[in-house]
């Protein structure tokens, strides 16, 4: 049976091997080496701890930038991977040159994910202000971009079959896009990368949003590889290349890309034991910059970036709420993470002061988005004792949760609300949470995160192989 599934999908045992030796390996590599990062001043405060035990105290430094030896494993296990997957009695069955074609996509790959990894860990100790950061995913994205160029990748998009004019007007079935396909996948390796670091603020979030994406691509991987048809067919002597219901360089792609994601797995669910709630480690911009550029190289060079997007619904959403404070039509503080009550551990939502005095056509914009967002109870308004508004919850998709989880901020004085703000001083409004309001605590608020993130896997399934069933039929 073993050698039935390694004829069939190549190398595919060696990844699985490999991911329960990476979860081994990450763990204690962590574990060996989060002093020597505290030592090295590479360390953090967890705010939202209010536990005065030694471990949990607000005022004790927890080491960050631990992505790094995560990272560190995955790569060392999948330059390993290399003889395997390319020189072992189970690889393609094809032309010396496709194997050479295959193996320069596969560094690419990993050269993308090293200088991923290393710019993020630059990041982490310089601290490089946002509006730097943001084109370094850009960088390294480019070795696989010119490898998906140089094989001849596709940038052709398949056209809607209605409204039917659109074939008519565009005089076929798909449009090729050109460089428009490339500006769109260095986007996507800007987006994926960052995503992860814009939806953090509580332990474990980071990692736990990673692992599920993951998860969730394996699954739409596995698809594409009939086990019981390919078993079948591959116990028999004369299957000299891969039996398979699809085409063979369709389960390539996928092959590839679970080769690249299940040692991804292992290593991340090592990083999060550590992560979890209560955290005794962070994993720093490292692990997230590491993370984007997996996932993307996965999507990007297996073929599949359109329905990788599909799976970052939950990222796109917290992108699209925070787009009123990150454009400035709401003061942006420079943490928007919940706060947590007083004595009891539970979290409220941070809350922002509105600007009194602002332009008219801020106020105008401000006055038709909130009040949508406040109806669907993804913010909350703040009041004074007179009933002015004053403020708002911060808009990320956290605070949207304990809002819709019925949360909600007290009333404050109004002359702590008139208090006269600087223009450069921080926006953030420090309120408590309103009595009997179900706030929740930060390990539940985890799993209502999680719990999101599995619904919009779900979600991206059901357009990806139902709604795009209709919408393209000739993808069938």
């Amino acid at each position: 049976m073993v050698y039935a599934i390694d004829k069939a999908f190549p190398a595919l045992i060696i990844s699985l091997l490999l991911a329960v030796i990476g979860y081994v390996v990450a763990y204690f590599a962590i574990a060996w080496s989060r002093d020597t990062f505290l030592a090295q001043g590479l360390s953090g405060i967890d705010l939202l701890k209010v536990d005065r035990t030694k471990r949990n105290s607000s005022q004790e430094k927890i080491p960050e930038s631990l992505g790094l030896p995560c990272a560190a494993v995955y790569l060392f296990l999948v330059l390993i991977f290399i003889p395997f997957r390319y020189f072992g009695p189970s690889h393609y069955n094809v032309t010396v040159q496709s194997v050479h074609q295959d193996l320069t996509t596969f560094l690419s790959a990993l050269l993308s994910i090293y200088s991923g990894t290393l710019l993020g860990f630059v990041d982490d100790v310089l601290d490089i202000r946002w509006r730097y950061k943001l084109p370094i995913p850009l960088l390294s994205s480019i070795p696989m971009l010119v490898v998906y160029v140089a094989s001849g990748g596709s940038t052709s998009v398949v056209v809607p079959a209605w409204p039917s004019f659109l074939h008519a007007f565009i005089q076929g079935a798909s449009v090729n896009l050109g460089i428009l396909y490339y500006a769109y996948m260095m986007l996507l390796a800007t987006f994926c990368t960052n995503c992860v670091n814009i939806l953090a603020g509580i332990n474990g979030v980071e990692v736990g949003q990673a692992i599920v994406i993951a998860l969730s691509v394996c699954a739409n991987d596995l698809l594409y590889l009939d086990f019981g048809f390919v078993l079948r067919q591959a116990r028999d002597a004369s299957a000299s290349t891969i039996p398979m219901h699809t085409p063979p360089e369709v389960v390539a792609r996928h092959l590839f890309s679970l080769h690249l994601l299940l040692p991804f797995l292992g290593t991340s669910l090592a990083l999060l034991a550590w992560n979890r709630y209560p955290s005794r480690v962070f994993v720093g911009d490292t692990y997230c910059y590491f993370a984007g550029m997996v996932l993307v190289s996965a999507g990007i060079l297996g073929h599949y970036s359109k329905t990788l997007l599909l799976f970052f619904v939950p990222q796109i959403l917290n992108f699209l709420l925070s787009c009123p404070q990150l454009f400035g039509l709401v003061p942006c503080p420079r943490h928007r993470v919940p706060y947590v009550e007083k004595g009891k551990g539970l979290l409220i939502p941070s809350c922002v002061r509105l600007a009194k005095h602002t332009s008219s056509w801020k106020q105008l914009a401000t006055s038709i988005v909130l009040p949508p967002l406040q109806f669907l109870h993804l913010v909350a308004p703040v009041y004074d004792t007179e009933g002015n508004q004053v403020g708002v919850s911060n808009l990320t998709l956290l605070n949207a949760i304990l809002v819709l989880r019925g949360a909600r901020p007290c009333v404050i004085d109004s002359a702590i609300a008139a208090q006269p703000v600087a223009e450069n001083s921080n926006p953030a409004l420090r309120v408590d949470g309103a009595h009997g309001t179900l706030a929740i605590t930060e390990r539940s608020l985890w799993y209502y995160v999680m719990m999101v993130q599995i619904l919009g896997s779900l979600f991206a399934f059901g357009v990806r192989y139902w709604l795009a069933s209709i919408v393209f039929p000739i993808i069938n």
